[in-house]
């Protein structure tokens, strides 16, 4: 079979796949026939760098020769009908987005910013000029190379929309961008600003083919050139987007041939495809993801998890009953929260020690044991001067009843039973909880804001920076001087700022070391400061951590990299994608 009449086989195949998957019947034996021929690798060529081509077919192999092909099939739970590079809106279309386009930075495993087009920067003394280097080995889709003028044309066009995403708006810090040399960028920021690298991780885009164009009313499939280790080579609406290796990529030409989204929005389809290999790799929800090893324990499972997390916010001003740490402390004593944990997120929530991404370089706060200590707990309420009154069950200091409200939303079973739960627990120590569940947008929104007429409240963030909507990970970055630096304390009628530090948390030591992370540029150094930031907020506890909830992420083992199996354990897992592969069976 020559190789044109090979591609359109393996089209052919993959098109049948997607519609079957898409329609959420079985595929009939004929079919899983075709599309094992289509996932199998091509044959390995005979060095890690030579193609078939070149490689001189009298030499052995090196111990250096890398295995190579194969068809990458993913599930896509949502079909991406429009595409913004800067503006993902599911995790597909972030992983696509990954895929095709590449930025002056990129996020490792560990999702710290790494140099990507870039080679390398150098920071002036104040932070506020940043200068990169271009290296010159990238190269866009169409053949055309990477150039100062791309990144410069990107970097203004993104800061002239409206600022209506978190990175949008943090884009806007960039003063000014400039090209004086054709590798050289240089940026000047408004302020010395640690968390520019992660946004810098935004996609480049083609200068030659998008000059003149309303980004605002831009879609990517009208002209999907990147420059990225995948290319884009067919989109079926509906069905399947298709991306083949760009053997011109920088890092070297992925191992794979392919990478295939498959539509399939049913997660039991998408489940019994991973069983028989019409899928190689899918993100499912927990209630299918966690159990699918019992049924098939072959497949490789992993898990990471969401950029967001669930917590108990105290209420610390002074009016308020637990403005005295000893209060704060003392209830968390009580409660045993791996098991509530367990129990209200039938094993999906991960409990979190900070704000931090589990996992991530900033993940440097262990999270609690579960360890409760009822005596301490009790000793610090007398402290504090609240007594069991004679024969009573319910503390009192001064006459007043030591009854506090934990607001928490209706519509959601899981906050609501851990709300419950911590109520139970505080009973042992003589305080009375009145759980609230109420109306989230007439109710406890209102919490947020002036008057913040609350006790407790169990509450979520949502990290995302692409989308307010969807909680990416393409930017992140570990910064949570918004949600407890006291200068985004709301400071009246006067203050109309958007302020995220609804608790009333001060403390000098904390806005002294958050302030540093934000201005540190050495990675190792930012790391430290964050960690004396999260130790203060693991201290003074303006909130108790509750959890993360995990995606479950699930992998044939014939996908691998030369190094071992793929690390599924993290929202990065596809860092080094281009160096996967699919192994031959047998």
């Amino acid at each position: 079979m020559n190789k044109s009449s090979s591609s359109i086989h393996t089209s052919r195949s993959l098109k049948q796949l997607f519609q079957l998957l898409s329609a959420s019947v079985w595929v009939a034996a004929t079919m899983l026939a075709l599309l094992a021929a289509c996932g199998a690798p091509d044959q390995p060529v005979a060095t890690g760098e030579a193609s078939p081509a070149s490689a001189p077919t009298s030499a052995p192999p090196t111990p250096t020769a890398l295995p190579r092909g194969g068809n990458l099939t993913i599930r896509l739970s949502d079909d991406s009908g429009t595409l913004q590079p800067w503006h993902p809106r599911t995790r597909g279309e972030e992983q696509i987005i990954g895929l095709i386009y590449s930025g002056l930075m990129r996020l490792d495993a560990t999702l710290a910013p790494q140099p990507d087009l870039a080679t390398g920067w150098v920071a002036s003394a104040d932070g506020r000029v940043i200068t990169f280097t271009l290296r010159s080995d990238a190269v866009w889709h169409d053949g055309r190379p990477v150039t100062v003028d791309d990144v410069v044309f990107t970097l203004d066009a993104l800061r002239a929309l409206p600022p209506s995403t978190a990175l949008l708006t943090g884009l806007r810090r960039i003063v000014e961008v400039t090209a004086p040399e054709s590798d050289t960028i240089v940026i000047r920021l408004d302020e010395r600003y640690a968390p520019i690298f992660s946004l810098l991780t935004t996609p480049v885009l083609p200068r030659h083919l998008l000059i003149g164009r309303n980004l605002a009313e831009f879609n990517a499939w009208d002209a999907p050139v990147g420059s990225g280790p995948f290319r884009f080579e067919q989109r079926e609406p509906g069905v399947a987007i298709t991306l083949a290796a760009n053997q011109a990529f920088y890092r070297g030409a992925p191992l794979l041939d392919r990478v295939v989204f498959v539509v399939a929005p049913d997660a039991q389809v998408a489940a019994s495809a991973l069983q028989d290999e019409r899928l190689l790799l899918a993100e499912l929800p927990w209630s299918v993801g966690s159990v699918i090893t019992e049924t098939s324990p072959m497949l490789q499972w992993g898990a990471y998890a969401e950029n967001g997390y669930y917590f108990l916010a105290f209420n610390l001003r002074s009016d308020r009953i637990f403005s005295d740490p000893r209060l704060r402390e003392a209830l968390a004593a009580t409660i045993d929260l791996p098991r509530i944990v367990q129990e209200v997120t039938d094993g999906q929530g991960m409990l979190i020690g900070s704000s931090a991404a589990p996992g991530s370089w900033a993940d440097l706060t262990s999270p609690p044991t579960g360890t409760i200590d009822l005596d301490r707990a009790r000793a610090l309420l007398d402290e504090a001067g609240w007594r069991l009154p004679p024969e009573g069950a319910l503390r009192q200091r001064d006459g007043v009843p030591l009854t506090v409200q934990l607001f928490v939303r209706a519509d959601d079973p899981r906050r609501v039973r851990a709300a419950e739960l911590i109520a139970s627990a505080a009973e042992q120590i003589g305080m009375d909880i009145v759980v609230q569940p109420a109306d989230f947008a007439t109710v406890i929104r209102s919490k947020y804001a002036p008057p913040y007429d609350f006790d407790l409240l169990i509450g979520s963030w949502v990290n995302g920076v692409a989308d307010p909507d969807f909680a990416d990970y393409a930017f992140y970055d570990p910064d949570d001087f918004a949600l407890f630096h006291s200068s985004q304390i709301n400071q009246g009628l006067a203050d109309t700022r958007p302020t995220l530090n609804f608790v009333g948390f001060s403390d000098p030591i904390y806005d002294n070391q958050a302030g540093a992370a934000r201005q540190l540029y050495d990675l190792s150094e930012r790391a430290q400061a964050i960690q004396r930031a999260q130790e203060r907020v693991a201290l003074l506890r303006p909130y108790l951590f509750l959890w993360a909830d995990r995606i479950a992420v699930v992998c044939n083992p014939r996908v691998k990299t030369p190094d071992g199996p793929v690390t599924l354990m993290t929202p990065n897992y596809m860092w080094n994608i281009e160096r996967w592969y699919v192994e031959v069976e047998g």
